[in-house]
């Protein structure tokens, strides 16, 4: 489809992803000019009127929803038989992929995401949705650090209409709750489950069940407690701990009531000042009787586990064929023996039996709206009230409040100046209104937001009332992404409302390769040492090029390079020699290392004919600490060297394998066309390169 034009609007640039029932791509919406993702319905389930009618529903049912960690849904349409569903296009990656690339998260990076994740769960709950497929590959994660939950491809409305036992139970096996995986009845605390799980997984990195085949794990869901996360990870903390165990618990009466349960606790759970105590303890006291087993059917051994996959409910009436032909042979023959007399009693108890089964049905029809029906409620009008007051006439209307610190001269601080929905809406009982409070003109003291990642110091500031603003700089000395300065700066004084706090976060330090051609090899060698580079250093005859200057390198000029990076210079030897250069060899010596070398005055060479050249003798220690002596660890240590001996090119003085510290002597013949140099190496690593050795007349 890459290239094709989509309701003569969006043309499709390239497959982004893809699920069990639709292919998902990135397309360039040509009317609003912005970039889009676009759900396709896989074109052999067009003629499926059972995934049509699904794909619809997760289009009514996501439409509904608006909530900045939920993924926007803008437009719905189809042609001929193509489906579609034009959605917000989230750069970044799957909750799965970070922590798969990443591994396990840090505890706060992984609350602040699920906190996120509970806010746009808690909203759906609010609308009378559940997802029914929460896991870490239906979660986005921005590059910004933000969670926006997708795919509520088999999210089910909770209507009076809609709760129903289905002859179907939808989920993936790794985060399906006890009830989907029975075929129970599925509500907000099913979703609750499988947010445990996700927050497991974020922590430690693992899931809590694995397995050869989907029942196996299934089967474990049902009957096993979720791991505990902190022998997995020791540095968990126990509040953390008891959150999962409290939202993974088999008994979803058992589980927090909402996701702003879950929230609270999280918010509880890092806060030094509170103690978090949750009841984590099933109730049945009765747990050593011997259970059954609830069916799990549906399964087979080839299913991609990570999938959302149909598990059919055994219907109960689906009893073998010879089986039942037994038990009713059996009935006959026992029907048979007894007199009329009884049967005639067994028909009035039959009678009896199913006229109670039809009147408690009939009252169930009666009472089953007023128990699950959820009645609507008029947004009150808050705007000038104070932040108090405000708050508490929407909860007398059985709403949720959510304040926003706002800038403005209309309100006093503390008065509400704005309000989202507008005031006269019906909506649902439990549905979230944001109150926009004007923030208050009161100093407060900057904290020192260094070694934050952006995201997390944004947020901080936000929930004070400030406009954050980011900027970058090359800095290797700080990890990528994190704050390295901020103006204001900590301990200034400052009034929220009147201040934008500019974050400058560290990103690498890039360098454009200069042109090294012709340059002397002490020039290119001081340019390394400056850019942090390393070089290998070759020779070769040239006609043109003068001895000991530059004739190529590789990269080329103005690759883009980073710290450590080698470059690979070949200088040049001057013309070819009329006859053969005999150059004596100096016997290769011992080397050095952490400690600074100590060079003697330089000592004529009296073998030297051709050319006048000098002897610099250094001592290079390498230092093998106490620690490492008494583990009587060993360090093999190689010292490679280039001077007038080799022409330049790099000779191996030193390979030695030491376990205490060790002196080194080096012995560097340097002529006015060759100076002298060395690299140590310790088990392969490069540890240091000394200074240039010239020649001194």
């Amino acid at each position: 489809m890459i290239g094709e034009r989509i309701g003569d609007r969006y043309v499709v640039l390239d497959s982004i992803g893809g699920g069990g029932m639709a292919n998902v791509y990135l397309a360039l919406d040509v009317i609003l000019d912005r970039h889009v993702a676009v759900k396709v319905l896989q074109p052999q389930f067009s003629k499926d009127e059972q995934f049509i009618k699904r794909f619809r529903r997760e289009a009514q049912a996501a439409t509904s929803l608006n909530n900045p960690h939920i993924v926007n849904i803008f437009d719905v349409g189809e042609e001929e038989d193509l489906y579609y569903i034009v959605m917000e296009y989230v750069k970044g990656r799957t909750l799965k992929e970070v922590i798969q690339e990443d591994g396990p998260l840090d505890i706060a990076t992984a609350l602040d995401y699920f906190k996120q994740i509970l806010h746009g769960v808690g909203h759906a709950h609010a609308m009378q949705i559940v997802h029914r497929d929460m896991k870490p590959q239906n979660i986005l994660i921005s590059e910004d650090g933000e969670a926006k939950v997708t795919d509520f491809g088999i999210a089910r409305a909770m209507t009076s209409t809609t709760i129903t036992h289905t002859n179907s139970v939808m989920g993936s096996v790794h985060y399906l709750s006890p009830e989907q995986a029975r075929g129970g009845h599925v509500t907000y605390r099913s979703d609750l489950y499988s947010l445990g799980i996700v927050l497991f997984e974020m922590v430690t990195g693992r899931i809590p069940f694995s397995g050869d085949t989907a029942v196996s794990i299934a089967i474990k869901h049902l009957q096993n407690e979720i791991p505990s996360a902190r022998e997995l990870v020791s540095s968990i903390p126990q509040s953390v701990e008891d959150i999962i165990k409290k939202a993974t618990m088999k008994d979803p009466n058992q589980r927090f009531n909402s996701a702003e349960d879950v929230i609270w606790a999280c918010d509880m759970a890092l806060d030094p000042n509170q103690s978090l105590q949750l009841h984590t303890q099933l109730e049945d006291d009765d747990e050593e009787k011997t259970k059954e087993l609830p069916i799990v059917a549906g399964f087979t051994n080839n299913e991609d586990q990570d999938k959302t996959i149909e598990i059919p409910v055994q219907k109960q009436d689906d009893v073998p064929v010879e089986t039942a032909k037994q038990e009713d042979q059996k009935k006959e023959a026992e029907q048979t023996k007894k007199p009329a007399k009884k049967k005639k009693k067994w028909l009035w108890i039959s009678i009896i039996g199913i006229g109670v089964i039809i009147g408690a049905f009939i009252l169930a029809l009666t009472l089953w709206s007023e128990v699950f029906f959820v009645e609507e409620t008029t947004i009150p009008d808050v705007e000038g009230m104070e932040e108090n007051e405000a708050i508490e006439e929407i909860e007398s209307q059985r709403l949720i409040a959510n304040v926003e610190p706002i800038s403005t001269d209309e309100y006093e601080p503390g008065q509400v100046a704005n309000q989202s929905p507008r005031a006269g809406r019906t909506v649902k009982e439990g549905s979230e209104v944001t109150l926009y409070v004007v923030a208050s003109r009161e100093e407060v003291t900057l904290d020192d937001y260094s070694g934050y990642t952006f995201t997390q110091a944004e947020r901080l500031l936000e929930q004070l009332g400030f406009e954050v603003e980011e900027q970058s700089r090359e800095d290797n000395s700080a990890q990528e992404g994190t704050v390295i300065s901020q103006s204001p700066s900590n301990g200034s004084s400052v009034v929220p409302a009147d201040t934008t706090v500019v974050l400058t976060v560290a990103v690498p330090e890039t360098i454009q390769l200069d042109d090294l051609v012709n340059q002397t090899e002490e020039d290119v060698r001081a340019y390394f040492n400056a850019e942090g580079l390393r070089g290998t250093f070759e020779r070769e005859h040239d006609e043109d090029i003068p001895a000991g200057r530059v004739i190529r390198q590789s990269p080329e000029p103005l690759t883009t390079m980073e710290q450590g990076d080698r470059v690979e210079i070949v200088l040049s030897r001057g013309p070819e020699p009329s006859e053969p250069d005999e150059t004596p060899e100096v016997p290769q010596q011992p080397e050095g290392e952490v400690e600074d070398p100590v060079a003697a005055d330089p000592v004529e060479d009296p073998t030297e004919e051709e050319e006048p050249s000098s002897v610099y003798r250094i001592t290079q220690t390498v230092v093998v600490s106490e620690e490492h002596q008494s583990e009587e660890r060993s360090f093999a240590v190689r010292i490679v060297a280039t001077d007038a001996n080799s022409q330049g090119d790099e000779r191996v003085v030193v390979e030695e394998t030491i376990t205490t510290s060790t002196d080194f002597t080096i012995d560097l013949r340097v002529s006015p066309s060759y100076p002298g140099s060395y690299e140590v190496f310790i088990d392969d690593e490069f540890n240091r390169e000394s200074d240039v050795y010239e020649y001194e007349e």
